[in-house]
């Protein structure tokens, strides 16, 4: 006998549970995913919040300073001490009686004394362009 097979049998519900996620995770339903990919502006709006008093940054599209793959882009704040706001809109979700996954990467290139940044779900009544840090979110995660 195998070990592959002598370490099967003596723990099957293991075994179970790694085919039961791997079935779960094929069968999820994805509701929204960016990559960052050719049109992504049309996809986002940058908001006006805190531009009236000059403290609003500038975002850029870039693969960052340390990347594997140049091509790869995504989009990164430009200015040390300035306030970033941008959102995009997806469909109502409704996952009741299901778990909901709030799933992004983030790479930091800097170094912070103070900040912080928060990826926060909204509702859908919220005028993009007013979007910033006193909005009304459902759900929110401090990166």
């Amino acid at each position: 006998m195998s070990t592959t097979m002598a370490s099967h049998k003596r723990f099957p519900n293991f075994v179970s549970l790694i085919l039961l996620s791997l079935v779960a995770i094929a069968s999820a339903e994805v509701f929204f995913e960016e990559r960052f990919e050719d049109g992504w502006e049309s996809r986002w709006v940058k908001s006006d919040w805190k531009k009236d008093e000059n403290m609003a940054g500038e975002w850029n599209y870039t693969s960052g300073k340390w990347n594997g793959d140049p091509n790869d882009k995504g989009i990164q704040t430009s200015e040390d001490y300035r306030f970033y706001a941008i959102s995009a809109e997806f469909p109502e979700v409704n996952n009741k009686g299901k778990t909901l996954v709030f799933q992004f990467s983030v790479k930091h290139e800097q170094k912070l004394d103070c900040g912080g940044g928060y990826m926060k779900l909204l509702s859908g009544d919220v005028d993009q362009k007013k979007f910033g840090g006193d909005t009304p979110y459902r759900l929110a995660h401090a990166l």
